[in-house]
């Protein structure tokens, strides 16, 4: 039957109650009976622990475990096995945040690296043309120069005091201007250097600030290795706990889950805790990008 052929079998059904207000009043305990059921699933779901997996067997054991404690034993068994599901679940949450920090932080370390390599590059790429721009400028004088001197000494051997002379007086006209060209680059060459000498200075500095991220990130294999352990725990817990269950005894039950949910609370603990120190990460390259983005460009 199509969707069409389905909502006129609806129609006529509904007609065949009554007056159109009795007709509403029946979609409004249609609506109320699906939303209860939907209320009765949702607490299942929450009941059961959303971070527990039981196979079909477990499943039938747990239920049957349930049937034979008492009201008071039964709520126990149910807070129970909701805080092992809870924090179960927690450790999974606790997981994909560190992978997603994990990720960014390992992407911003690059970027970082980058931007500390180009520090000032924009500067002294600037002084660099600067200082040959000078240089270009002043080498017509400069050839001018060693020209006349190479003339005068060519000239000592020739019996023409006049033309000596006369090279001489140029050579002298020229001397301060390239006096002063020469310390004019001098002055360019020791601002490039300078510049050169800071940049390194801050390269070093930015990077050691960096290095205070490589000391937090020796700590996370340690924190990892707890996590491990937590899980193996945890792995014992649960099989102990499925072999309880086949028992049928809700005491011994309730003394299994207990167990499952402190491993489990110790696997979140454990992940929590990586998940902190990839926070501190973050928070040092934060302070290094602020550095960076607050350096004169």
């Amino acid at each position: 039957m199509d969707k069409q052929a389905r909502v006129s079998e609806t129609d006529k059904r509904l007609h065949a109650l009554g007056t159109p207000n009795q007709q509403g009043m029946f979609k409004w305990v249609i609506l109320f009976m699906f939303m209860f059921a939907a209320g009765m699933i949702w607490d299942a779901a929450t009941v059961h622990g959303e971070g527990l997996e039981l196979n079909v067997n477990a499943q039938k054991a747990w239920d049957t475990v349930l049937n034979q404690a008492d009201a008071s034993a039964k709520r126990s068994l149910l807070q129970a096995y909701e805080s092992a599901g809870k924090w179960k679940t927690q450790e999974g949450l606790w997981q994909q945040k560190i992978k997603q920090l994990h990720k960014a932080n390992a992407d911003e370390l690059v970027r970082l690296r980058k931007a500390i390599r180009e520090t000032d590059a924009a500067k002294l790429t600037a002084l660099q043309k600067s200082l040959e721009s000078t240089q270009a400028r002043y080498e017509p004088l400069f050839n001018l120069y060693r020209s006349l001197n190479q003339q005068w000494s060519a000239a000592k051997g020739v019996q023409n005091k006049e033309w000596r002379a006369a090279l001489h007086d140029q050579t002298e006209t020229l001397k301060p201007l390239v006096k002063m060209a020469r310390e004019d680059i001098r002055t360019w060459k020791a601002k490039l250097a300078e510049a050169r000498k800071q940049k390194n200075a801050e390269i070093k500095r930015l990077r050691t600030m960096l290095t205070a991220a490589t000391a937090v990130k020796k700590q996370i294999p340690t924190a990892q290795k707890r996590v491990s352990l937590a899980r193996e725990r945890y792995s014992n817990e649960l099989r102990s706990f499925k072999q309880t269950l086949k028992k049928g005894d809700p005491a011994r039950t309730l003394t299994a889950l207990h167990s499952l949910a402190a491993a489990a609370e110790k696997c979140a603990s454990a992940r929590q805790t990586i998940y902190s120190l990839e926070q501190k990460i973050s928070e040092i390259y934060v302070k290094v990008g602020q550095e960076v983005s607050n350096r004169p460009k």
